[in-house]
């Protein structure tokens, strides 16, 4: 039997057949669906091989409570016990809950999340990203007025697409969702559309683009300043800077951009200054028409807030923002974008860590062990992630963990924190569930699409929000409006979600994974949602930071790449386990290392241990490792404490200073 449904590995949503074995159960084959609008009969190899993941070996289909097989009803009377008595001991803080990308495209699940911490009235609310993104959330909100605005590419509009340290190839966007992205590139281009990629790695979409950069990595804000400084003398839109910028700030932007000439770019990138004036022509030839984003290469650089703030610049600069032509903004469906009456102040961390501001009311991921360690934290719920590949230092983390009166795991599979988990609690994977597509911000798409489960849930599993509905129902609260969690489905749940929405509930349930459009709009933002109709162009903390911007650092960077077999930590395709480092040849033969070879990668906060492959690809000076890889995470090599940025609470992993020895043996 063939059923329509779309991907959630990632946000571009694809749509696939998926071919099932109806009496059995069993999910037989997974191939793109070309009746889908968006996909257009895509689909990568994370996506073909959902057969293997929905049967892997090490799906968890039966709760375990302290390491043992388990009912529902005695692992939730268990946890409500612990949870009503660290409540009492320690307030509502004391229960925590970390979301993060395996949950990410559970849609019911996640806003079940976010209710229930609310309910709890706990603040000690953690996600993914203060791990790799909250730079992007950060400059956000201080330019626009909400960390949720975001400026989406439109491949069909023919301009100038500027990319910087992303690879949506692999990724499948970073800022925009990017559904077939080779053809989506390739079709750019044909239409007379314009590609640059900045990235140390000639990668698979710097070979598909016009021009390649290959410059230094941590070199992007001095060539970004100089850009803007270069654009507000010779090329800016005066129409956007006279009618949606401060005056005031465009002339404190302007003095806080004149350091950074094309002689500080061209050290800094190590590229040739023809390259660079070349860029200058091309951005400034591209007024209105200028679309760009970045990606985790320089989000978790040192200073990857001024990388997000200076791509904000260059937009405002060349009147590319919610214009037809350029980047245009979602106003979304379930996540309704509202009008900021202020923009905030930042919040500060908790207790424990009170210098780190919370990112979007979420308390910074690298304070977690910290909490833990001080008894503030006494219970984790752990939600569709893996502390314990992702985040700093984790060997303190994995010492810590059994402090909690109880460590909670939510997800589909075996992990190494579901290992660490008192309380494992199997949950619906994607092809056992109903979705709609919430990550709206950042959707290609302006509208909504909707599926059904394509086979029954497997062992004992339930949906999130079922999950934490009963949980809740045991301390006495209500998440389901006083509907038992047993006579609701996920579309009803999802159902209730679009009660508001500008879209019709049942057009969009009705209307299943190929969905229902929302016309794209211009000019809303400009007119609607700007305080007093103006960018903030040049905040005062971002124009300090960038005062006391240093540069990339010597000798061998780190940097951070994903990787078409891996959604984080988890491998979804092809078959390896193996961490491996990616160095330029010349490099290794200086530190006399073999391609093959085991060699140990140390920075100043730890080391790691890793097989270490050839790249020519890479420019000389670069150390490519994969983000959140189980076997030898960057992680391993960062640290929770030091070299913390105080804009954005992230840790410091692109960019960093290494080096690499050989393991012989």
């Amino acid at each position: 039997m063939e059923l329509r449904s779309f991907c959630r590995i990632c946000a571009a949503a694809c749509g696939i057949l998926v071919d099932v074995d109806a009496e059995a159960g069993n999910v037989l084959r997974v191939r793109g669906d070309a009746e889908h609008p968006i996909s257009r009969g895509y689909t990568c190899a994370k996506g073909r091989a959902l057969p293997l993941l929905h049967h892997r070996e090490d799906r968890l289909s039966v709760p375990r409570l302290r390491g043992e097989a388990t009912t529902w009803p005695e692992v939730l009377e268990d946890l409500a016990s612990i949870i009503g008595a660290a409540r009492d001991a320690g307030g509502p803080d004391a229960v925590g809950l970390y979301l993060a990308t395996g949950l990410a495209y559970d849609s019911a699940g996640q806003v079940a999340c976010g209710l229930t911490m609310r309910t709890l009235g706990s603040s000690s609310f953690y996600t993914a990203a203060t791990v790799d993104n909250a730079p992007v959330l950060v400059a956000a909100e201080q330019v626009a007025g909400d960390p949720m605005m975001n400026p989406i590419w439109e491949p069909h509009r023919h301009g100038l697409l500027l990319i910087v340290g992303s690879n949506p190839v692999v990724s499948h966007g970073y800022g925009t969702t990017l559904a077939d992205p080779v053809r989506r590139l390739r079709e750019h281009r044909a239409g007379g559309g314009r590609i640059v990629v900045v990235d140390p790695r000639r990668t698979e979409t710097a070979a598909r683009a016009d021009v390649h950069l290959a410059a230094r990595a941590g070199s992007d804000v001095i060539l970004l300043a100089w850009l803007a400084g270069s654009l507000l003398e010779d090329g800016a839109d005066a129409h956007e800077l006279s009618a949606h910028c401060d005056p005031s700030e465009v002339e404190r932007l302007r003095t806080a951009l004149e350091p950074f000439t094309i002689d500080a770019a061209t050290i800094a990138t190590e590229l040739d200054p023809t390259e660079l004036l070349g860029l200058l022509e091309e951005v400034r030839s591209a007024r209105g028409r200028l679309a760009m984003f970045c990606g985790t290469g320089t989000t978790m650089g040192r200073d990857g807030v001024l990388v997000e703030w200076l791509r904000w610049v260059l937009l405002i600069l060349t009147g590319s923002l919610d214009v037809e032509g350029g980047m245009r903004f979602n106003r979304g469906v379930v996540n309704r974008l509202r009008p900021p009456r202020r923009i905030p102040e930042p919040a500060p961390g908790p207790p424990t860590r009170p210098e780190l501001p919370r990112v979007a009311g979420q308390i910074p991921a690298v304070a977690m062990v910290d909490e833990i360690e001080a008894g503030r934290l006494r219970v984790l719920i752990v939600a569709g992630g893996d502390p314990l590949t992702a985040f700093p230092d984790p060997a303190r983390l994995a010492a810590a963990l059994p402090l909690l009166d109880a460590l909670v795991v939510l997800d589909v599979a075996e992990g190494a924190t579901v290992a660490a988990a008192t309380h494992v609690l199997p949950v619906t994977g994607q092809l056992e569930r109903a979705d709609l597509t919430l990550a709206e911000a950042v959707s290609f798409r302006s509208g909504m699409q909707y599926t059904d489960a394509v086979v029954p849930a497997g062992g004992d599993r339930r949906p999130v929000w079922w999950v934490l509905a009963s949980l809740l129902g045991r301390l006495g609260l209500d998440l389901l409006g006083g509907a038992p969690p047993d006579t609701l489905s996920d579309r009803s749940f999802l159902a209730g979600l679009l009660a508001g929405a500008p879209l019709d509930a049942e057009a969009v349930l009705g209307a299943g994974p190929h969905g229902v459009d929302l016309a794209p709009s211009y000019g809303w933002v400009h007119q609607e949602f700007l305080l007093d109709h103006r960018w903030r162009i040049a905040p005062s903390a971002f124009i300090a930071r960038l005062g006391q911007h240093l540069g990339p650092e010597p000798g061998l960077l780190l940097t951070v790449r994903r990787e078409n077999a891996w959604s984080n930590s988890v491998r979804v395709a092809g078959s390896g386990d193996e961490p491996i480092a990616r160095i330029h040849p010349d490099d290794a033969r200086a530190a006399g290392v073999v391609d093959g070879s085991w060699v140990a990668v140390s920075s100043a906060h730890g080391s790691m241990v890793v097989t270490v492959a050839f790249d020519s690809d890479l420019r000389p000076g670069t150390l490519s490792v994969t983000h959140g890889h189980p076997g030898a995470s960057p992680g391993l090599l960062i640290s929770g404490r030091l070299d913390v940025d105080p804009l954005t609470s992230m840790p410091w992993a692109s960019g960093l200073p290494v080096t690499i020895a050989p393991l012989h043996t």
